[in-house]
């Protein structure tokens, strides 16, 4: 349950990343004085016409993206959620006074687990989409004829590691439900002796 809060912290921070920021190209000389000059802003290479078509485009471009971002954050938050519940749970002991509970979690493991695999086609499939649009692409080119990189259209790193952790946190519910399983049996045992002796 550890590992499955660390996975959707890992969700969350990552699907913030992919967000970004709220868009717009501010360029240096808009900050003025000693900026303009000391980072390079003299150089810029955006000004005028090309600022404004470059601010646009980030705009759309965020916007593009906004839905999946919050999308994944939520999902992130959600499983974050859970798995503290889940941890609150264990401290409490009730799977102790209530066995009928690992076999609940055992249920809601495998759901989310399942869940996951839809959410994160749709999660890359839409990436994709965004990535393909004509604004990401004249954007590209825009960034890229000033001598600007890092503003290619394909997935970066955030995204990917989003996604890593998805896949691995459906691992992670899949062995969590063989394990409440295992518990709900070993309680049962526990809980049966007793009356035996």
């Amino acid at each position: 349950q550890m590992v499955e809060a660390l996975l959707a912290v890992l969700v969350l921070i990552c699907s913030s990343v992919s967000c970004g920021s709220t868009g717009g190209y501010t360029g240096l000389p808009s900050l003025g004085g000693i900026y303009y000059y000391q980072y390079g802003g003299a150089y810029s290479g955006f000004s005028g016409a090309d600022g404004e078509k470059a601010q646009q485009l980030d705009q759309h471009f965020y916007l593009l993206k906004l839905p999946i971002a919050r999308a994944a954050m939520a999902v992130g938050g959600c499983l974050l959620v859970f798995s503290c519940l889940l941890i609150l749970v264990g401290v409490l002991r009730l799977p102790w006074h209530f066995p009928a509970w690992l076999l609940l979690e055992c249920i809601l493991d495998v759901v989310i687990a399942i869940g996951i695999v839809p959410a994160l086609y749709y999660f890359f499939h839409f990436l994709l989409r965004v990535y393909n649009s004509s604004v990401c692409k004249e954007r590209e080119q825009l960034y890229e004829s000033k001598g600007y990189q890092g503003f290619r259209c394909s997935l970066h790193g955030a995204e990917i590691a989003a996604g890593l952790s998805g896949c691995i946190a459906v691992v992670a519910y899949l062995l969590s439900a063989g394990l409440a399983v295992r518990g709900y049996r070993a309680v049962r045992k526990l809980k049966q002796k007793p009356m035996q002796l």
